[in-house]
């Protein structure tokens, strides 16, 4: 939900007063303040002419890709229609090359026959409970912006008896330029903007938000210094906005939790974790979970509490950065071995034929060899999806030429 002209002021004091739980893509979406669908991201994973010029991607590659995207959004809406839920996607990969080290002539080079296991990623959400989404909604629009509102307010009623304070004044009128030129650009794009959003114009979208953004990184360092003043030198302004701080990281988790679903698929991984790490180290989960035909299905709840940045979500993300509860299901062959950061590998790392660029493969690079589910929501829920969702069709994709 986009944030209204007369709210604007408001909602930029909340934004620069603390990390907020979004999407790169910012409030541009109807599922905000759910994570918005990386949509530039999307088409250009689906860009099948683009991707697919100078050989970068083979047909057969790109013919996995669909028929995989087309597999999991069929499991998906069978489950989501039978439980009454909403389903969107939210990211998709678009790789080119098996990594950096590659370089792109010796990659479009490589022929079909010789080209290691295609990776592919998709990520979707799943709106358990539209009742919590929408009371979010209210929260998030209504209540929250008024809370931070009088934080701001508190900050200005002791800066008021603190006029001869230069340090206060100069960062403060900082803070307020750089919020007074986003409020104007707002009201001068506003219906420049709902329009793109309308008509999917991405690239008026991107730039109205990269202009905002553009003033937020400006205005969040003036507000760094300024929380930094008024913390040493107003302490009751300092721990009233400290409790607002912690109240918005409880509530953000448990209306996040109570009404959607991340759920990512990864096909043909190298190494994969179970979601969490701790000083790069793989976090194994607490409890396994019983999924028939899965190689290991586990649940793992994050040791460290919730903060600000738990649930965000990059541009080029397909997973939160670190939540509180996350599900993993693994399919295929592994090797039973850890390596030494604890992350699970593929088998078929093992055989150095079947991953170089220079031996033609007997399992061809479109063939699915193992493949990872990750669900991040609340624990009860991420067990129902794994209970009801067909984990028989998935695990028949392992082994499946889907080329055609």
């Amino acid at each position: 939900m986009m944030i209204k002209p007369f709210r604007l002021f408001i909602a930029l004091q909340l934004l620069l007063l603390l990390p907020v739980l979004a999407s790169a893509q910012g409030a541009s979406c109807p599922q905000f303040p759910g994570p918005c669908p990386h949509s530039e991201e999307i088409n250009q994973a689906m860009d099948f002419a683009g991707r697919e010029e100078g050989n970068t991607v083979t047909p057969q590659e790109m013919a996995m890709e669909a028929n995989l995207r087309n597999a999991v959004t069929d499991v998906l809406h069978k489950l989501t229609h039978a439980q009454h839920w909403r389903l969107y996607e939210l990211m998709e990969s678009d790789y080119d090359r098996p990594d950096g080290t590659v370089s792109y002539d010796k990659w479009r080079s490589t022929p079909y026959e010789k080209r290691p296991p295609h990776p592919y990623e998709i990520t979707f959400i799943i709106v358990v409970n539209k009742d919590s989404m929408q009371a979010w909604k209210d929260w998030y629009n209504n209540v929250l912006p008024q809370q931070a509102n009088q934080q701001v307010e508190n900050i200005r009623s002791e800066g008021q008896s603190e006029a001869d304070d230069p340090v206060l004044k100069a960062l403060t009128d900082s803070v307020q330029y750089y919020t007074m030129l986003s409020g104007k650009y707002t009201q001068d794009h506003y219906a420049e903007f709902a329009s793109d959003i309308q008509n999917n114009n991405q690239k008026g979208i991107k730039k109205y938000n990269d202009q905002i953004a553009m003033y937020n990184k400006r205005s969040d360092v003036f507000m760094k210094k300024l929380q930094d003043h008024v913390t040493n030198k107003r302490a009751p302004s300092a721990g009233s906005y400290n409790n607002f701080a912690s109240e918005k990281v409880k509530k953000t988790d448990q209306f996040i939790n109570a009404s959607i679903v991340l759920l990512h698929f990864s096909f043909n991984p190298q190494h994969v974790n179970s979601g969490l790490t701790d000083n790069f180290h793989n976090i194994d989960p607490q409890k396994k979970l019983a999924v028939p035909g899965a190689y290991y299905a586990g649940l793992l709840h994050n040791p460290s509490a919730p903060d600000g940045q738990s649930y965000y979500i990059g541009e080029h993300d397909f997973t939160y950065d670190h939540p509180q509860d996350i599900g993993v299901v693994l399919f295929g062959k592994w090797q039973p071995t850890r390596d030494t950061y604890n992350y699970m590998s593929a088998a078929y790392l093992a055989n150095k034929t079947a991953h170089d660029l220079v031996s033609i493969k007997s399992m061809k690079c479109d063939i699915v060899q193992n493949m990872m589910l990750q669900a991040e929501g609340r624990p009860d829920y991420i067990k129902q999806v794994f209970s009801l969702a067909d984990m028989n069709a998935l695990q028949k994709l392992i082994g499946e030429q889907l080329n055609q």
